[in-house]
């Protein structure tokens, strides 16, 4: 039996709420490893401040496309819900080694921007080691959570876009912390490096072995390739104001939660849309699902700045907030919401009209371009609030 599809105000309150709050709560959990690490990944390793958020972003990229295809093909009967279905399984091996290659082109922007500054190679291989250890972890969760969604009759395009995507939040700062201080404590870390060299190495060849989905590939290696690109843009606005972010002490714990829930409010439009163009179900009313979603970001926006301005008073001996600075988010966030769930369900009409899937495409450039619109917002409230 397939999950119900069709989405009322009421629905979408019990379906997409419940997993953006949840994932909202894993993304307040980065944002205290982010807060906490945040004055010495300024002074000690600047140019990982330019890797982060396109880390963050361009795994949950990576993944959230992954569980659309693998969400479309089990819809399509195409595939079976298991993981050692063949298309699943190279699927997976295929994303280990994707999410990686945007991660070594991040590295190479920022190592050009501090170019002879100690400890680049350091840097280098701690975001090749997390960027490896982390795909393959991502890879496989994401395949269990839309198989285990799908058998269970629940709609996995309304699950998995926000549980990937802010896993791949959570675990991509905890991840950094920890490699900062095992190559800084041990000095035969680089045993970790060369490990998670056969692993990559490894997934690549199993990946392409006996055939693969050519379009699907080349679709994602070069979308990622590209918004790589553009996500140093991102960390470039973050590294270059990261002072006036620590000032404003709360928006260092939030940013994650703000730029993770955007992001899933465009991966949960962007995958069903998506499926609802493959199963030829998209009605003439394309926006209808939007104003169904939209509602739940009035009981978000609050529980970001509730726990953010809570997490920053216990780790960072923050006051109390204004009213103004509620009043700001509050409508800050609810204008990216709005621009985000309409933005992604235009884009992903716009895509397959072009002859592109997407699944490869609109999860990824959707969250890229709002990352960025994300981060500016960020700016902009950290010079009204500081």
């Amino acid at each position: 039996m397939q999950p119900e599809r069709e989405l009322t105000i009421s629905s979408a309150l019990k379906q997409v709420l419940v997993p953006l709050t949840l994932c909202l709560i894993f993304d307040l959990g980065a944002g205290i490893f982010l807060g906490i690490s945040f004055e010495k990944l300024l002074t000690t390793y600047p140019e990982i401040l330019i890797v982060i958020p396109g880390l963050m972003g361009l795994r949950g990229n990576v993944f959230g496309s992954l569980g659309s295809r693998i969400s479309t093909s089990l819809y399509l009967g195409s595939s079976d819900p298991s993981i050692r279905d063949e298309y699943i399984s190279k699927n997976v091996f295929f994303s280990i080694w994707a999410a990686t290659v945007p991660a070594l082109i991040l590295f190479m922007i920022a190592a050009i921007k501090f170019f002879g500054k100690e400890g680049l190679t350091t840097t280098f291989q701690i975001i090749l080691d997390s960027s490896v250890m982390i795909s393959a972890i991502l890879g496989i969760f994401t395949a269990i959570i839309v198989i285990e969604s799908f058998r269970r009759g629940l709609d996995p395009d309304n699950i998995m876009g926000p549980a990937v995507t802010t896993f791949a939040d959570l675990v991509s700062i905890p991840s950094i912390v920890l490699f900062i201080f095992i190559f800084e404590r041990y000095a035969a870390a680089w045993v970790s490096t060369m490990i998670l060299a056969v692993i990559l190495t490894v997934s690549i060849y199993l990946s392409v072995r006996g055939g693969y989905d050519k379009k699907a590939y080349k679709e994602v290696l070069m979308i990622v390739s590209l918004l790589a690109l553009i996500q140093s843009v991102t960390g470039n606005i973050l590294q270059e104001f990261s002072e006036i972010i620590h000032r404003a002490v709360f928006l260092s714990f939030a940013y994650p939660a703000v730029i993770g829930s955007i992001g899933n409010y465009g991966s949960i439009m962007v995958a069903r849309t998506s499926t609802k163009l493959h199963l030829g179900e998209l009605p003439s009313r394309k926006f209808v699902d939007a104003v169904y979603i939209f509602p739940t970001s009035l009981i978000i926006a609050p529980i970001i700045f509730i726990l953010a301005f809570f997490s920053a008073s216990i780790f960072a001996g923050m006051a109390l907030p204004e009213l103004k600075d509620f009043l700001y988010f509050l409508a800050v966030y609810l204008a990216l919401t709005a621009f985000v769930l309409l933005f992604s369900t235009a884009l992903s009409i716009w895509l397959h009209r072009m002859g592109v899937d997407p699944d490869n495409g609109g999860i990824p450039l959707t969250t890229t371009l709002t990352d960025i619109i994300g981060t500016l917002s960020v700016v902009i409230l950290a010079y009204l609030i500081a």
